[in-house]
């Protein structure tokens, strides 16, 4: 049996994930120990998503269980403890871990009340924040620059997101859990910072990434979330920052809330709400407009530095 730490939760599994970090025998608590399994499951979750009238959409979420097939398997999450999988033929586990590690943690999350957002997760001297932004924005580039200056990282691609008191007041405040120690780069990436290939994982055939090691700069340990960041591209000629409010900030979250692709009646949920309300309250939220074209990975690295470290920047 293995057993591996992400997102403050401990995993215990037969199914191998070459990325997470080795959790020790007497770490953990039932509370927190969660369960991965190969198991039998394909015609309950057939079941559950006929009779939610859900097959074209091939999911259901709910607060309680929930499941989804696709075109490697069959899956099923019930109350934020255990995941099982069923894998379809020529599929194998660790073929279909990107989506154990992914949507299926990611809902377990939902049913434990944390949020999981897509993003990366970056740590300072008192805090973390969070970098997110549209597909091909430069999410991913500007994470590797913030590591370059010095910060360091406790998750890339998803982060959990939980409401929690601080230890030394009955004051609530947003914490960030780590996932693992690696960052996610498309090969050219890869090639231009000529890592060693032989320390680096492959992972996705269809768009060409690799899993890079940051266990130097890997932060271990939960982290008060301090802001979150948004990049776009725009129609632009520099580099823009705007600071939002109201209820353009609640809609950035939940538009970057990880499991919001899989749309539906989950999302009208009033705990979940509530939740995303209170995460809203608690995280300011920057975008960030760069230009379509040219490099400007550069002075966006600045402007993130300066609102890590509390200095003043230029604001529309």
């Amino acid at each position: 049996m293995n057993r591996y730490r992400i997102y403050g939760l401990i995993i215990e599994t037969e199914v191998e994930f070459m990325q997470l970090e080795k959790a020790a025998e007497e770490e953990g608590t039932l509370e927190n120990t969660i369960y991965i399994r190969e198991e039998k499951c394909a015609d309950e979750v057939m079941e559950t998503i006929t009779k939610a009238d859900a097959l074209k959409q091939q999911y259901f979420v709910d607060a309680k269980s929930s499941c989804f097939f696709n075109k490697a398997g069959y899956y099923l999450i019930r109350d934020g403890k255990e995941i099982l999988f069923e894998t379809k033929e020529g599929y194998t586990p660790a073929t279909v871990s990107p989506w154990l590690l992914g949507y299926c943690m990611a809902i377990l999350l939902y049913e434990r009340q944390t949020i999981a957002i897509h993003c990366s997760a970056v740590v300072g001297d008192d805090g973390v924040f969070i970098i997110s932004g549209e597909m091909g924005a430069g999410k991913s580039t500007l994470t590797r620059k913030m590591l370059e200056k010095g910060f360091k990282i406790m998750a890339d691609d998803v982060a959990a997101v939980r409401i929690e008191k601080d230890q030394d007041s009955e004051n609530e405040s947003a914490y960030a859990y780590p996932a693992f120690p690696y960052q996610k780069l498309c090969r050219n990436e890869v090639e231009s910072r000529n890592f060693d290939m032989n320390e680096l994982i492959y992972i996705d055939e269809a768009k060409d990434k690799f899993l890079v090691p940051v266990k130097d700069k890997f932060v271990s340990k939960p982290q008060k979330l301090k802001f979150m960041i948004f990049l776009v591209r725009a129609k632009t000629d520099k580099v823009l920052a705007e600071k939002l409010s109201g209820l353009n900030q609640l809609f950035a979250i939940r538009e970057n809330v990880f499991l919001h692709r899989f749309k539906g009646s989950w999302e009208n949920a009033k705990e979940y709400g509530e939740l995303c309300l209170k995460l809203a309250s608690k995280c300011p939220v920057y975008m960030i407009y760069r230009p379509a074209e040219g490099n400007s990975q550069d002075e966006i690295a600045d402007i993130v530095e300066k609102l890590a470290r509390g200095e003043e920047v230029e604001l529309l």
